[in-house]
């Protein structure tokens, strides 16, 4: 299931050419970017004046997002900013496999018909330079947004565009889900924050349920999934992904972990690669799961077993990915005061804790973050909480800063060598190159 800004809050900067979010993000193959080069007129006369707060009353805003709202209007940020701010927020679903494309078509075309656009990371750096978003540093000058608290994470991306444009809707993470239920059965210790990939693997072959023909009736954890797969590269040593030139990293780190899947495959402790998307740890197929943070407000009460989560085991270092995607203000709208109003409502401490309530994820501003509203009421059956403070504190901005053709078509590879059509080195040396060539280095 995606990021910038100087005083820890210019979220779009260069060195973001990647995320997902979702927030989740599974992004695809997307569409060429919007190439036209932005002008100094442009950026002067893409920004407009803030205006008062009674002239945007009334007033409809549309914004484009991946995921669908929240169903519970009382968990509805969107919802809950139109009775807050008198401005009629429209949403705009848009699929997240085609999300990237769209936008990056929408920004090239100069559309107007969308006033908000939650950017995620591989887009708003070049929207920026193109002169797509528009910055909001004169909103921001007036503004209650807690500028100066954003996590480090966050803050480390505000160099390079020399203006905030764009704001972290959460800080999202990957964790561990594990199946109390199933721990209990096999006799096998609960995961903590200090497990060891060592700690990971014993205990994926100790879960790991067979029928008497020797299939798997249970797998001991699930397979990596878009996300996943990176977290546990780089918690094998690779770098995935190097800021200072946009490069994709990948090296021993990801040949030891791509081997290590394959011969988990091979003992039946994961699934082969296949075309069936079920989530086996909701459906009890799996004792445990590597996902993100978001899922904990997907699952809520309604699995049929009790659960807890932990941080992804430590290999060669901690490492996960963080996610989000950015408010951004498009350049072409004709409703760009009205448009910060709602970001600024969904930035506040209300529409954060809302967001937080409905997601599962934190906010990116520490202040709020820390008031705990992303500990989801409906997940009773979790105790480790400071799983997701953990995370954070361990998360980088990593693949997601990359093109989504390029990691989806090293995850192809990937997927390709546990089937054994090719070895985990030839798999890593073939996204290797197709990432040079499509980045160009």
């Amino acid at each position: 299931m995606k990021r910038n800004k100087v005083l820890a809050l210019l979220l779009s900067t260069s060195m973001i050419i990647g995320m997902l979010t979702g927030c989740g993000s599974s992004k695809t193959e997307e569409a060429a970017p919007a190439t036209e080069t932005a002008t100094e007129e442009t950026t002067e006369t893409a920004e407009a004046e803030p205006v008062e707060e009674a002239a945007v009353e009334g007033t409809k805003v549309t914004i484009a997002v991946w995921n669908e709202p929240n169903s519970d209007e009382a968990l509805n940020m969107y919802a809950q900013c139109e009775k807050a701010t008198g401005i009629d927020v429209e949403v705009t679903v848009v699929p997240e496999s085609d999300y990237s494309s769209k936008l990056n078509q929408m920004v090239s075309t100069k559309d107007s018909s969308t006033d908000i656009y939650v950017v995620w990371e591989n887009d708003i750096s070049n929207f920026a330079q193109v002169g797509g978003i528009i910055p909001m540093d004169d909103y921001l000058s007036k503004s209650e947004i807690k500028t100066d608290e954003f996590i480090d994470a966050v803050s480390k991306l505000s160099e390079g565009l020399g203006g905030t444009y764009g704001l972290p809707w959460c800080a999202a993470t990957e964790i561990l889900y594990y199946n109390q239920d199933m721990f209990d059965a096999a006799g096998v210790d609960y995961p903590t924050n200090d497990w060891s990939y060592a700690d990971f693997q014993a205990a994926a072959e100790k879960l790991t349920q067979k029928a008497e023909d020797g299939t798997t009736e249970v797998y001991g954890c699930a397979l990596p999934n878009t996300q996943t797969w990176w977290a546990g590269i780089g918690a094998a040593g690779d770098q995935v992904y190097d800021p200072s030139n946009g490069q994709m990293v990948l090296g021993e780190g990801a040949v030891s972990f791509v081997s290590d899947c394959f011969d988990m495959v091979e003992k039946g402790v994961m699934p082969a690669p296949s075309s069936d998307t079920a989530d086996l740890f909701a459906a009890g197929k799996a004792a445990m799961s590597w996902q993100g943070s978001w899922n904990i407000g997907t699952y809520g009460s309604e699995l049929g077993f009790n659960w807890d989560i932990a941080t992804l085991p430590t290999n060669a270092l901690k490492y996960n990915t963080l996610h989000t995607g950015f408010y951004t203000i498009n350049a072409n709208s004709k409703n760009q005061e009205a448009a910060f109003k709602v970001i600024e409502y969904l930035m506040g401490e209300e529409g954060q804790a809302i967001n937080s309530k409905a997601s599962g994820n934190p906010s990116a501003i520490k202040s709020i973050a820390d008031q705990g509203a992303w500990k989801v009421e409906a997940a009773t059956t979790i105790e480790n909480w400071d799983a997701i403070t953990d995370s954070l504190a361990a998360g980088v901005f990593g693949y997601t800063c990359l093109p989504s053709g390029v990691t989806n078509n090293a995850i192809s590879e990937f997927n390709a060598a546990l089937l054994g059509q090719k070895t985990p080195q030839e798999a890593v040396d073939s996204a290797s190159q197709y990432a040079k060539e499509t980045i160009g280095y």
